[in-house]
């Protein structure tokens, strides 16, 4: 997994549209692309519209073996199908293009299954791409967190000219 960089490995796609959908005055946002002829769903979800923050948690789903979509890896039926590194460097890009369009406060992107194993094994995964790709998403004005089982990428700080915060001011 050292080697997993944004440059190395051609995505599926780099092209994304946001559609947004409110449900009980929280925005949602979704975007798709095709695998393979499979089509990878992804969502940003918002955590808590009660707080001043915009955070959200970031899935992505392939079809399943039932005719829908999973986030799971046992219910894919596109396991050995996709090229997985294509589909994470894919997702990657969709989440860097989601923050310059967006400027979310956070992501939380740890890796989510029904197998607790799994789900560990994902966010090693995703961390160690993060890690290796940690300029560009510095570049965006972004960092990111590990902690415990948790995954994020947080916003740095937006400085005026004077040094002052201006969290409110969409130029910064």
């Amino acid at each position: 997994m050292t080697e997993i960089t944004l440059g190395s490995i051609a995505p599926y796609a780099t092209q994304f549209v946001w559609s947004t959908y409110q449900v009980l005055g929280e925005t949602y946002y979704d975007s798709e692309f095709d695998a393979d002829g499979r089509r990878i769903e992804m969502t940003m979800t918002p955590i808590d519209p009660q707080q001043e923050a915009a955070e959200y948690i970031f899935v992505f789903k392939t079809p399943d073996k039932w005719g829908t979509t999973s986030y799971s890896h046992s219910a894919s039926s596109a396991v050995g199908q996709l090229d997985y590194l294509r589909l994470i460097r894919t997702v990657g890009e969709a989440i860097l293009d989601f923050c310059t369009q967006y400027a979310p406060d956070s992501i939380d992107i740890s890796g989510d299954d029904g197998d607790s194993a799994m789900r560990s094994k994902k966010t090693r995964i995703y961390a160690a791409f993060l890690q290796h790709n940690a300029g560009r998403l510095a570049q965006a004005g972004y960092t990111f967190l590990r902690r415990g089982n948790s995954l994020w990428i947080v916003r740095k700080q937006a400085y005026d000219a004077t040094g002052i915060d201006t969290p409110d001011n969409p130029d910064m």
